[in-house]
C-alpha cells in the first residue's frame, strides 16, 4: 500500500475586516489560500451545523415527521463533496443532506415547510446549482444512477460531473462492482466519496482491516484512490476539487475515502457526559479543525463566527415560526 501524499500550503494572513458572509458556493479555480475562500467554507460549515442541530431538536420533539436524522460531526465531508460543484452537475446521496440546501441557497421558509410537509408554502424558485438526484433504496441503486447519469453526460459530450456521497464505505464498496466497472471501462466524470466511520457502525468495522484503505478497492478497477481525513474541510475540499476537474477533463474516476469521526443523535448520549467521549469529540469537531485552520493564518475573529450564528439562528428562528404556523 502506496503512502498518502499530503502537500503543505501556505496562506496568506490579512485580518477578517468584513463579519459576515452571504456565498454558499466556490468558484472551480478557488484558491485555499484566499480568505474570502476560506471564510465561504467556514461560513456554509457552520449553517450546515446550526441548521442540522434545529432539525435535530424538532425531530427529538416530535414536530417533524418521518425518519431525518442528521449526523452531527460530518458536515466537513458532506461541504467538501458538494460546495464546489457547478450549476448542471449532479450530487448523489444515500441519505438526505441538508448540506445541499445550504449550498444551493435554498431559503430556509422553503426547507421547514418541506420538513414540516407544508403544501400551502410557496415553493422556491429554482437556483442555478447543482442537481441534487432522489434517494433510492439501496446503496447498489444509488451508485448505479449515479455511474448512470455520468455516462449520459459522457454521451451527451457535457462537462459535467457528478459527486456520490454514501455514508457507509464498507457496504458501499461491497456493492459497487457494476457502477465501478462502469465507470472505469467509460471512463465516466464520477467521483465517488465513502465516509469511512468507525465508531458509527460498531458491527460492520471487522470487514475492512484498520491498516487497509478503502481506496486500494478503487485501483483494483484501475483508477486512483484518494485517503482523506474526513473531519478537516480544507482536506476533503482541495481533493475533491482535483478529482472533478480530473472527471471534467475525460481522465475519468476517482474514489475518494473519507475516514470520519462523527457522532449520531441516536448514540449521542452516552458519551455526551464523560470526559473522554467530550474529549475525543472536540478533537475531531470539523468546526474546531477549520477555526484553528484560520487561527494559524490570522484569519479568525470570534466576532465574526459570533454575528453569524446570531443571524443565523435568528433566520431559522422565524423559518420554524412560518412553518408551524396553522394553514391558510
Amino acid at each position: 500500500m502506496s503512502p498518502v501524499k499530503t502537500k503543505t500550503v501556505n496562506v496568506a494572513s490579512p485580518v477578517i475586516s468584513e463579519l459576515s458572509t452571504s456565498a454558499t458556493s466556490l468558484a472551480s479555480d478557488a484558491s485555499p489560500s484566499n480568505p474570502d475562500v476560506l471564510r465561504t467554507l467556514y461560513s456554509v460549515l457552520l449553517k450546515t451545523r446550526l441548521l442540522e442541530e434545529q432539525v435535530l431538536s424538532l425531530l427529538r420533539a416530535g414536530k417533524i415527521p418521518g425518519t431525518l436524522a442528521p449526523a452531527l460531526g460530518g458536515e466537513a465531508t458532506e461541504v467538501g463533496a458538494c460546495i464546489g460543484l457547478l450549476p448542471g452537475d449532479s450530487f448523489s446521496s444515500s441519505k438526505p443532506k441538508l448540506v445541499t440546501d445550504v449550498v444551493r441557497g435554498t431559503p430556509l421558509p422553503s426547507v421547514f415547510a418541506q420538513l414540516f410537509h407544508r403544501d400551502d408554502q410557496p415553493a422556491a424558485k429554482p437556483t442555478e446549482s447543482m442537481q441534487v438526484v432522489p434517494q433510492t433504496a439501496s446503496l447498489t441503486g444509488q451508485l448505479n444512477i449515479a455511474a448512470g447519469i455520468a455516462l449520459a453526460y459522457r454521451q451527451l459530450a457535457t462537462s459535467n460531473v457528478v459527486v456520490a456521497l454514501v455514508d457507509d464505505g464498507l457496504a458501499a464498496l461491497g456493492l459497487w462492482h457494476e457502477a465501478a466497472s462502469l465507470a472505469s471501462r467509460q471512463r465516466l466524470p464520477i467521483v465517488i466519496m465513502v465516509e469511512n466511520c468507525e465508531q458509527s457502525h460498531p458491527n460492520g468495522t471487522s470487514a475492512v482491516q484498520s491498516d487497509e484503505d478503502l481506496r486500494d478497492r478503487a485501483e483494483a478497477y484501475g483508477f486512483p484512490g484518494i485517503t482523506v481525513d474526513g473531519n478537516d474541510l480544507v482536506a476533503v475540499w482541495r481533493v475533491t476539487q482535483e478529482s472533478i476537474h480530473r472527471a471534467r477533463s475525460g481522465a475519468g474516476p476517482t474514489l475518494i475515502e473519507c475516514r470520519t469521526w462523527r457522532w449520531h443523535a441516536e448514540a449521542d448520549r452516552s458519551s455526551a457526559n464523560g470526559t473522554h467521549g467530550s474529549k475525543l469529540r472536540w478533537q475531531n469537531d470539523p468546526l474546531q479543525h477549520m477555526e484553528h485552520y484560520m487561527k494559524k493564518r490570522s484569519l479568525w475573529q470570534q466576532a465574526w463566527k459570533d454575528q453569524l450564528v446570531e443571524e443565523y439562528q435568528l433566520a431559522l428562528k422565524r423559518a420554524v415560526a412560518a412553518a408551524q404556523r396553522p394553514p391558510r
